[in-house]
């Protein structure tokens, strides 16, 4: 097991035996004072509901009289892993918040298995109806937990990108080592890095369909994002198709330095770009 995962892993379970002492210190006189009270025995009733891949994008909008059921399918993970609060709930109906429920099932065991050791956080759903962005990922109130915003402006003018949202999962389980990835782009360092990273997972691992563009002689790797996708995915097609986990491996393990792509490919970054300008651009 390398070190930076035993790390990892040590923070995790640090973090978990914490809250769980302070969680056990606040509850457990509440747990006393109810002792001997009974608990109600209904039985729970399951439900047979699927969401197809072809949603009705405009029933996703309409609000509703009454709170869709679970699905059960996808009830296990989101109930451990997943919080809507109460401002995304009233902005958005049962069937939209059934689809953000069942995509979070199935894409965030992915990602965490992929980016961060199969560790995965808990993650909080709310709105921020100010922000220019379509969703973004902040931290939560402890360590454990995420927080992903989205706006709900966007979301209504851009019915079907739920994709976004994997985007932002992704961002919860990358965890960097380097503080310059807020920096310009350079070679060296950037935002560039991350997001390509991002966009490259929501390629991978969504349900949804989403487009890479074509190269053309404008570009260069620190365009970000979609472009910065594509080549990254071209060198793990092209090059070593285990780039992306040993650049992901590698990112979480040292501080950036472009000698980084030397390691994992022999090639320098600019080499890279240059063997990715040359050929075809071909990526599946």
């Amino acid at each position: 097991m390398k070190k930076c995962m035993k790390r990892k892993i040590l923070l995790f379970f640090a973090c978990s035996v914490f809250i769980a002492a302070v969680l056990t210190a606040i509850i457990a006189p509440l747990c006393y004072a109810q002792a001997g009270t009974e608990r109600d025995g209904k039985e729970v009733n399951e439900y047979e509901i699927s969401v197809p891949f072809e949603v009705d994008i405009d029933s996703l909008y309409a609000k509703d009289e009454e709170e869709q059921p679970v699905k059960p399918e996808y009830e296990d993970i989101a109930s451990k892993f997943l919080t809507t609060d109460a401002l995304i709930r009233n902005e958005f109906n049962g069937a939209f918040m059934d689809v953000l429920e069942s995509d979070f099932s199935k894409v965030y065991v992915k990602l965490a298995e992929y980016f961060n050791y199969g560790i995965m956080y808990d993650v909080v759903y709310t709105i921020d109806p100010d922000t220019d962005a379509a969703a973004y990922q902040t931290a939560g109130r402890n360590p454990l937990e995420k927080k992903i915003a989205l706006n709900p402006n966007y979301f209504k003018a851009n019915r079907n990108d739920f994709g976004v949202l994997t985007h932002e999962l992704t961002h919860t389980v990358q965890e960097y080592r380097d503080a310059r990835y807020s920096a310009p782009n350079t070679s060296e360092g950037g935002n560039w890095i991350t997001e390509g990273i991002t966009d490259w997972s929501r390629y991978t691992f969504d349900r949804y369909p989403f487009s890479l563009p074509s190269y053309s002689a404008s570009q260069s790797y620190t365009d970000s994002y979609r472009v910065t996708a594509r080549f990254f995915l071209w060198i793990d097609q092209n090059i070593d198709d285990t780039f992306l986990e040993q650049f992901n491996e590698g990112l979480k393990c040292e501080v950036y330095t472009s000698k980084l792509f030397t390691k994992i490919t022999g090639k320098t970054l600019d080499e890279l770009w240059s063997l990715y300008a040359a050929s075809d651009h071909r990526v599946v």
